[in-house]
């Protein structure tokens, strides 16, 4: 095999750094280590050195060929699948987790000692090993893995009689450039992979009247003697003091999950903080089937919930966003992305802002006289993945049916894994509506103020922030001032800018409560929590509202055009059959044929341009990134050539009045391509053949632009003109080849585009010579004219 094979699967088997060096430190556990030290050196000057360092059973030469060497292998499958000392469960039994080696560093350096109980019984002594795999020079010099020479040297190494069994790997010249930043991350991932020993520890607030608790939790499978594993980080890999006490002693509730093959129970109780806030929260302890309990998964879990933003130190708050969130561990080992800062495996975030979800019913039994009734507007208790500290605690035989991803990040989302995101999703909502049962009473209570007269230190901003703007000037922070919106549309925008305000003033009082007294600050936080939920929900519903409509009318009018395409589609066939018949005619000699050939397949490509480019300018990227104020000579040239064929073929003359220098006021592309691609088509049936349709364009008095597109044919009564700008009332009955059959919608899809721009569009006495005209009117954007 090619040495590429090297870097091909450490890149597709390890998807981050962290997680590489992670697994070397996964190799240490089932080493049977007790520590592995993990340090760093010269990382962000370049060419730096990760060493990992354990006491564990190590290795001797002949592990090391049989086993470190060999990619894939099965040293690991072998018996029981457990550790020689501590009968540990093996965390890796693929056998290419040292590849994370080669995703790291050029060059990884190899001292082992062994242990005796893994030392040959046919060695007279024990041996160490010494190794160096140089990975940049084995791909370098070495084509194939039978070719790779001095890139890889091994030799046994003697043992004094007192040497401490172990192994140390030193990464060396690590790879890429490293920023503080990406130091930053990295240790911090790194740092995150065993669980915090406050999670595992049982709550301290634990009393006798709890009718369950899950206590201490194991989150490996091994022996009551086991030691225990513990990592430490040193040099540029010290990440300090962890913060988990001070996070923890924050919040508000705790919940516990247990599930297992006869069922899963939750235990919801307060915390001190709760009760001090709320005398009267209640415990419950609640239980449900288990939805698989042949193939699971099985798994307990703790998880501690806060409401509020966290007071304190800025290092704290820091360390807050950088681990928050409810992660995963497999055999102690966490799993990621799960719990990371924008992973949202619970849809936590995504029902945070929406605030409309309805709970899953869950199929509790009596399991306890303290029933866990619904509460009214529940829902707004919902919090996001940041107001979450917790672990799902799995081992690898309660997890068997998790399928792990190929990159190590992850489980492939089945139905297994469903039933485990739903099981920990049905603890969280209980837990939502513990919560607002114990607030429901206090709902109502009003919120200090400096005007009432109520000293709770509050104090007004003598200098608000100038980046918001008063909407009763007419002003918009961050709007083109060359763009130009109807009424309609400028209504949005100051509810925009109404609930711009009011986040920006929640702030504001997020930000007074320092040095508050602590009972007042957290009633207060809670009720400005609530309220920034509603002022985000109604954010994300305007947004999308306006999103929704402008997508509806480009694609109504993208729909008209694929409708038309059709018929297209026909008259295509048509030309395409007569290239085919041309060209199975085409004798030897009858080079008289070859033109009608070409001009065939001239038209069919054509006629494929025109339609794309109209797709292209209605639905392309620029088509509705920003208004733009277009030259009027400009503004139907799109829609000319998509009705080129048309025209042509009915014998229509096309007389164009655009008055150069003029420019309409600001106006999406694409809306004025099917106001437009509309008149046009509509002009088009109605002048028949040989007919004249004229293109007219010019300022109005108002100081914006007018527009007229009339036709010679068949007219239209002013008297009843109002009643082909209602939806599905077509001028035409008849199927048109190149056309199609009108649907009656071009007219009202105009009319409301014009509209938008407080614009107007209508039916009007036509010039002299011409059947038909409709007129549109664009108002200049007010304070311009």
């Amino acid at each position: 095999m090619d040495t590429h094979l090297f870097r091909e699967l450490g890149e597709l088997l390890v998807g981050r750094d962290s997680t590489a060096l992670v697994e070397l430190v996964k190799n240490s556990y089932d080493a049977d280590a007790t520590e592995v030290v993990l340090r760093g050196e010269g990382l962000i000057r370049g060419n730096g050195v990760i060493s990992v360092t354990d006491d564990g059973v190590g290795m001797t030469p002949e592990i090391f060929q049989s086993a470190f060497l060999r990619i894939a292998g099965r040293y690991k499958e072998s018996g029981k699948r457990r550790s020689p000392l501590y009968d540990r469960q093996y965390t890796g039994a693929k056998g290419v987790g040292r590849l994370s080696a080669h995703k790291l560093a050029e060059e990884l350096q190899v001292i082992s000692y062994p242990h005796a109980s893994v030392a040959l019984s046919n060695s007279e002594t024990r041996q160490g090993v010494s190794a160096t795999i140089d990975w940049k020079e084995l791909e370098e010099q070495s084509a194939t893995l039978d070719e790779v020479g001095a890139a890889l040297r091994v030799e046994p190494i003697p043992m004094a009689p007192d040497q401490e069994p172990g192994t140390k790997m030193r990464l060396r010249r690590v790879r890429g450039k490293w920023t503080p930043k990406k130091l930053v991350d990295f240790v911090q991932e790194v740092a995150s992979c065993l669980p915090p020993t406050q999670l595992l520890d049982p709550p301290s607030f634990d009393g006798q009247d709890s009718q369950w608790t899950l206590g201490a939790i194991k989150p490996w499978t091994q022996r009551p003697d086991d030691p225990g594993f513990k990592i430490k980080m040193e040099g540029e890999l010290n990440v300090g003091e962890p913060l988990w006490v001070q996070l923890i002693d924050r919040s508000h509730w705790l919940l516990e999950i247990d599930a297992q093959t006869d069922g899963v129970r939750f235990a919801i109780r307060p915390t001190p903080n709760e009760l001090k806030r709320h005398p009267s929260a209640q415990s419950y302890y609640l239980r449900r089937d288990h939805p698989d309990p042949e193939k699971g998964p099985f798994f307990t879990a703790r998880i501690y919930s806060r409401e509020g933003p966290v007071l304190g130190s800025r290092l704290l708050s820091d360390f807050a966003d950088r681990h928050s969130g409810i992660r995963m561990y497999m055999e102690g080992f966490r799993v990621v992305p799960y719990g990371d800062q924008h992973d949202d495996w619970l849809g936590l975030n995504r029902d945070y802002v929406r605030r409309v979800r309805g709970f899953t019913q869950i199929p509790l039994d009596d399991w306890s006289t303290d029933l866990l009734p619904e509460v009214e507007q529940e829902s707004f208790k919902i919090r996001g993945n940041r107001q979450y500290i917790g672990g799902v605690f799995l081992s690898a035989a309660g997890g068997a049916a998790l399928r792990p991803v190929v990159n190590r990040e992850g489980f492939l989302q089945d139905e297994v894994f469903e039933t485990l995101r739903l099981l920990v999703r049905n603890g969280v909502d209980l837990l939502i509506r513990a919560q607002a049962a114990a607030t429901e009473g206090v709902r109502n209570q009003q919120i200090p103020s400096a005007e009432s007269g109520d000293d709770a230190g509050f104090k007004s901003d003598p200098n608000p922030s100038p980046s918001i703007a008063d909407p009763a000037d007419g002003t918009d922070p961050g709007v083109d001032p060359e763009e130009e919106d109807s009424p309609s549309v400028v209504s949005r925008r100051k509810l925009k800018f109404s609930l711009t305000k009011a986040e920006y003033e929640l702030t504001q009082v997020r930000g007074s409560l320092h040095g508050v007294d602590r009972s007042i600050a957290d009633n207060v936080a809670r009720q400005v929590d609530e309220a920034a939920a509603a002022v985000s929900a109604a954010k994300e519903s305007a947004e999308r509202e306006e999103s929704d409509y402008a997508m509806l009318q480009v694609l109504a009018g993208v729909g008209l055009q694929f409708a038309a395409f059709v018929h297209e589609v026909n008259g295509l066939l048509s030309q395409a059959q007569q290239v085919r018949t041309l060209a199975d005619a085409l004798p030897a000699t009858a080079s008289d044929l070859v033109k009608p050939l070409r001009l065939s397949s001239d038209a069919l490509c054509q006629s494929l341009a025109r339609q794309a480019s109209y797709l292209t300018e209605v639905v392309g990227p620029d088509a509705r990134r920003r208004r733009r104020r277009i030259a009027l000579p400009e503004t139907a040239q799109t829609s000319l050539q998509l009705l080129d064929s048309a025209i042509k073929q009915r014998g229509i003359e096309v007389i164009k009045n655009l008055e150069p220098g003029v420019k309409t006021p600001p106006i999406f592309p694409a809306e004025l391509t099917i106001i437009f691609t509309n008149l046009l088509t509509n002009a088009v049936k109605a002048a028949g053949e040989g007919g004249k349709i004229m293109i007219t364009g010019k300022p109005s008095a108002d100081g914006g632009v007018e527009f007229r597109v009339e036709n010679s044919g068949t007219s239209v009564d002013l008297a009843q003109s109002e009643k082909w700008f209602r939806p599905f009332e077509s001028t035409t009955t008849e199927v048109d080849v190149l056309l199609g059959q009108g649907m009656g919608l071009g007219l009202p899809i105009t009319r409301r585009i014009v509209s938008e721009y407080s614009g107007r569009v209508r039916f009007v006495a036509p010039s002299s010579g011409y059947a038909t005209a409709v007129q549109v009117n664009l108002p200049p954007r007010k304070g311009n004219r």
